[in-house]
């Protein structure tokens, strides 16, 4: 349990809490989760099926229909998969992320991470036996060829990487992918590619699978799921794709552990890959404004450095004009306007000085959360190192 630590994220949500129990009005940034309805036919299709007692157990892989489902989505980007045999289905990605480390994973193993990184990658690392590295990228998550390589070590087993990236918005181009898959090669390691966020991009950007880098699954696991795309976090339903002996590793796993993913649930899952997708392009839209106005807004404010971001529906702001540690400086925001987000140290210890704002909130509070925070930071002592760097705004649309 000593490798398991306390969320950043869930441990600024509970002093929220606590504010708000004392009636003050607090304005949510921090916990990354859609704020739309489920679609209207997802939820029939899973009220359908709870009518007709489909309510059992489940083959641990998953239901065939899924399986086809989730081949014939990869299919049309020109990916050939086996149903019965490349892809697995999870009671949500992260436990799909749980499983793909606990079956490629060995105690002793280096497992890179590009950072900024999502903090369970570092949890499932730790659990499996491993040790995670970050591997820091540049502004905007721009991938360092040199500094990749330097990362890898006589134990690499394995690299972590998430397009788009949570917390900051960034993307890999195919360029991109291809340099980590011709690297895997020559050091032969594997590739966790958590694609979660993969139809929240923006300004026109193409995101690329790494199953159309890495096609044949020799070194490639990727991870997704329905919580970002059809906003069903609460579901929990997720699923994996590789090769043969990875996947089924893993449902040796899931068969001990959680037996299978809701019987009721993979059926919606079937209706959300399969019936109207019109629900993924309306709140793609509605995050790029969104997105739009918050990064605006940042760039406002004195001293606040914030890039745009290209994918998922965060904002990474740079603080350290301020002179604070992140946790700090949360903190202290959080009890003094009621604005709460996650200090960037959660992601990596190089981002000590970034908070992580979720725009998976409505305009009206994002807008006035921000003109808060705004007036409230036009008042706070800056540090004696100097301003951050002021970017220009994004265009409204």
């Amino acid at each position: 349990m000593q490798r398991i630590p306390a969320s950043g994220t869930l441990r600024m949500f509970d002093i929220a809490a606590k504010l708000e129990a004392q009636g003050r009005k607090v304005y949510h940034f921090e916990v990354g989760q859609p704020d739309f309805p489920t679609p209207q036919n997802i939820v029939n299709a899973a009220i359908e099926a709870l009518k007709q007692g489909f309510t059992r157990y489940v083959p641990a892989r998953g239901i065939p229909p899924l399986l086809e489902a989730i081949a014939d989505r990869y299919r049309k980007k020109g990916i050939e998969i086996d149903p019965a045999t490349n892809v697995i289905v999870t009671p949500g990605a992260k436990m799909a992320l749980f499983m793909g480390a606990l079956a490629v994973i060995d105690i002793g193993d280096d497992v890179m991470m590009l950072s900024p990184s999502w903090p369970s990658y570092r949890v499932m690392i730790r659990n499996a036996g491993g040790s995670p590295i970050d591997v820091p990228t540049g502004p905007d998550f721009t991938l360092d060829e040199e500094v990749l390589k330097q990362s890898v070590t006589s134990d690499t087993r394995c690299i972590i990487i998430n397009s788009p990236n949570n917390p900051s918005g960034g993307v890999l181009t195919k360029d991109d992918l291809k340099l980590i898959y011709d690297l895997a090669c020559d050091y032969d390691f594997v590739i966790f590619s958590d694609e979660i966020y993969e139809t929240l991009v923006y300004d026109g950007f193409k995101q690329t699978s790494m199953l159309e880098v890495d096609p044949e699954m020799e070194r490639t696991l990727v991870i997704n799921g329905f919580s970002k795309a059809y906003a069903m976090t609460g579901w929990r339903l997720g699923y994996a794709i590789g090769n043969e002996e990875t996947v089924d590793n893993m449902v040796r796993i899931q068969q001990n552990t959680t037996s299978c993913a809701t019987s009721f649930v993979q059926v919606a899952g079937v209706e959300a890959l399969t019936g109207d997708q019109s629900s993924i392009e309306r709140m793609r839209r509605e995050y790029e404004r969104r997105r739009n106005i918050m990064r605006n807004m940042f760039c406002s404010m004195d001293d606040v450095s914030c890039s745009t971001p290209k994918g998922a529906f965060y904002v990474f702001p740079d603080f350290s004009a301020y002179g604070m540690r992140s946790t700090e400086l949360a903190e202290q925001i959080l009890k003094d306007t009621g604005v709460v987000c996650t200090p960037g140290v959660v992601f990596g210890r190089d981002y000590d000085t970034h908070l992580r704002f979720t725009y998976a909130a409505a305009t009206d509070v994002i807008e006035e959360g921000l003109a808060v925070l705004g007036d409230y930071l036009a008042s706070f002592p800056r540090s004696k190192a100097g301003h951050a760097k002021r970017l220009p705004p994004t265009p409204a649309r």
